[in-house]
Formats: structure tokens, sequence, C-alpha cells
């Protein structure tokens, strides 16, 4: 393997290859542009963008817990069922059956909010740079289309025979992402456009709930409308929680954390009012409409919007304004790698290799802690691999 060493521990992958063939001489590298950082000029290795501090470690936060820290809590509860305090953890680690609001029904929201926020600050940095519209448009499109094959692999079912589920998370974050990103450069005054365009979105789909159905699985207007537009088989008998008015949800979502983020550039005391005020007139609005995360209702946009909102506002004063970093190590090492760190863990049996590799270790604990040991050891093993990347100053995005 070739590899160019740019600055001190930093490497530049793109003149990584295989078995000494240049991996510039693949033409899959023009059709990939967002899968490793730019080469960086080695005369100025510190030329590259800070990243934001509250953005990586809330991301990171918001990984882990899908990369194996829900398992961990739902073996610790297993084992100590007399627990109060882990049997509520366990209760928030796991979705509600239909209507209600729970953390880890944030999970997801969390992730396309901040894809928002990110994107914000990427278009901002784009526009210094001069890139054109047209550009920008093409690096958000192939990145959605790149995130759908991925979803698709994700899936793990890929036929040649239409029989595969075509929505998938990843596909749902992709191309939610492109068309709110699509709508900010359209209509180019920036956070109010954006307010603009998710009230317009949330009222669309509202309207179609309320008119066009009930709020009943097989009743939905979701469902009529994916088993009319989705190819292949659904993810539950009726509808499917990533389906086409779910990518419209997650788009207003997106473009609510694409307004949050144009706020982080106002003075202080205006960014915390203004942010705050933000996540109460969302959480208030939502209070009177039906939340339901599987079809991605606008009660469910709402509460979600204010409380991603009232998170990074949280994680904003801690990180970027108060000097507490170092706790938050652990969480920006997983935030700045974290789509590679939830395909490492969806295509890669971790659980499986921390049971090899510590069998012998955790035999000695009773029987009901073990799944506990074996399931904080994959974890942890998983973190260990984009820790690795962080120390070596990689950064994988999508």
């Amino acid at each position: 393997i070739a590899y160019q060493r740019v600055g001190k521990d930093k490497l530049n992958l793109w003149d990584t290859c295989a078995l000494g063939v240049p991996w510039s001489l693949f033409p899959l590298r023009r059709l990939l542009p967002h899968v490793i950082l730019p080469r960086m000029n080695s005369a100025t290795p510190s030329a590259a963008p800070a990243r934001l501090l509250s953005l990586d470690a809330l991301r990171g936060l918001d990984m882990l817990i899908i990369a194996g820290f829900d398992t961990l809590v739902y073996r610790w509860a297993l084992a100590v069922p007399d627990n109060s305090v882990v049997q509520g953890l366990r209760e928030q680690m796991t979705h509600v059956d239909w209507e209600g609001l729970v953390a880890y029904d944030l999970v997801f929201p969390l992730f396309v909010f901040l894809a928002g926020v990110s994107m914000r600050l990427s278009h901002e940095r784009r526009a210094k740079e001069g890139t054109s519209v047209c550009r920008n448009l093409w690096k958000m499109w192939s990145r959605a289309a790149i995130l759908v094959l991925l979803g698709w692999a994700v899936n793990g079912n890929v036929t040649l025979d239409g029989g595969m589920r075509y929505a998938s998370v990843l596909g749902l974050i992709g191309i939610s992402g492109a068309l709110a990103g699509s709508l900010s450069l359209a209509l180019r005054r920036q956070a109010a456009a954006c307010a603009a365009s998710a009230c317009l979105i949330l009222l669309t789909v509202g309207l179609c709930q309320f008119l066009c159905g009930d709020f009943t699985p097989a009743g939905s207007f979701n469902a009529k409308v994916d088993q009319l537009l989705c190819p292949g088989h659904l993810y539950r008998p009726w509808f499917d929680p990533e389906g086409p008015l779910c990518i419209l949800s997650a788009t207003a979502l997106c473009l609510a954390g694409y307004a949050s983020g144009s706020l982080l550039s106002l003075p202080l005391r205006r960014r915390l009012a203004w942010l705050g005020g933000a996540a109460a007139a969302c959480i208030a609005a939502s209070l009177p409409l039906p939340c339901i995360k599987n079809i991605w209702t606008p009660g469910f946009v709402l509460a979600a919007a204010g409380a991603c909102m009232l998170l990074l506002l949280l994680f904003h004063i801690l990180l970027d304004i108060c000097p507490w970093r170092k706790w938050a190590l652990p969480l920006q090492v997983a935030g700045c790698n974290a789509l590679f760190l939830y395909l490492l863990v969806e295509l890669v049996p971790m659980r499986d290799i921390a049971r090899r590799l510590t069998c012998g270790v955790w035999q000695g604990l009773p029987a009901e802690y073990q799944p506990v040991a074996y399931a904080g050891t994959a974890l942890f093993l998983a973190w260990l691999v984009v820790f690795f990347l962080y120390r070596r100053r990689v950064f994988i995005k999508l």
C-alpha cells in the first residue's frame, strides 16, 4: 500500500493504492468526490477548516447509541431485572410501538437535523471558496446516490428480480439532504427561506395526512402512498418508515437544522435566545398533534426539531462557548467518522469478533453478565477503529 504523508500524522488517502496501482488511475475517483476529505496542500497542512466541536460531539453521541450502546443497555436490563433505573433507561432505548416519543425515537431524526447544520457550514465555506451552484448541486446529489447504494448494501437483500427493499435509512438521509440543500440554494435567503420551506413542507404533509387518511398503520396516507409508489417489499406490512412522505418530512427537519446552523453565526445572546425560543416554539406547536415516528407525522417532526435544537444549544454552550472539552473526546472521535462507524457496525460482525477475542476473559463472570460484557466490548472495538482514524487525521465523509 502506497500513501502520501501530508503534515504530521495526516494521510492523503486520495493517493492510497492497493497492490501498487495508483488510486488516481481509477475512474471511480471522479465519481466519489465525497468519500475522503479532499487533497490537502502539503505546504499548508493547517489549511483545513476547523470542525465545530459541538456538532461532532453531538453526532458522535447519536452514533454511539446506534453502534452498540442500545444493545448494551438491553443486555444490562436483562441482567438486573429488579433495577428500576436500568429498566427506565431500557424503556428510553426502545422504540414506542406507535404513538409517543422516547429518547431512542430521536436518534435518527437527530442525525438528519445535524446533517442540515453541517450543510449550512459547508455552504458557507464553499461560498467563500467561490464554488458554483451547479457544483454544489452535483456534490449533494452524487452523495445522495452513493448513500442510496450503501443503503441497499445495509439492507442486505439486493436482488435482480425486483423483490428487494429499496427504501433505507441511508437513502432517506441522502435524498432528504439533497432536497433540503437544493431548496436552500434556490431560495437563497438562507434562514428565512429554510424556515418558510420547512413550514410549507410540514403543512403539505399535514394536510395530506389529515384529509386523505387517518393515523393508523393501515389507514394512514403514508401507507397508501408507499403501497402505490414504493417498489419491492415494504419494511412493515402496510408502510415503510423511510418511504416518500417520510423523506419529505425528513427534508423539513433537515431544513430546520440548516436554519439552526445559520443562527450559530449570530452574536452570543441573540444566538442563545433564538435557538432556545425556536426550540420552545416547535415543542409547543407539536403538543396538539399526533406524534408518530413510524410515519413521520408533523407533530413528530416538530417535537424532534425542538428537542434537537435544545441538544444543539446545550452542546454548543458546553463545547463551543465554555472551555469544558476534554470530556467530549470519545464523542468527538465517533462524530468525525459517523457514517463510517454506522457502516462498520452494520456490515462487520463486531459482536462475533468481540466474542472471539474475549471469550476466555469474560467466562469467569456470572452467566447473566457475560452478554453485557460482550456488548460493551463490541462497542469499544468499534470505537477503537474510528479512534485510529481520528489519530491519523483521516475523516471519511459521505
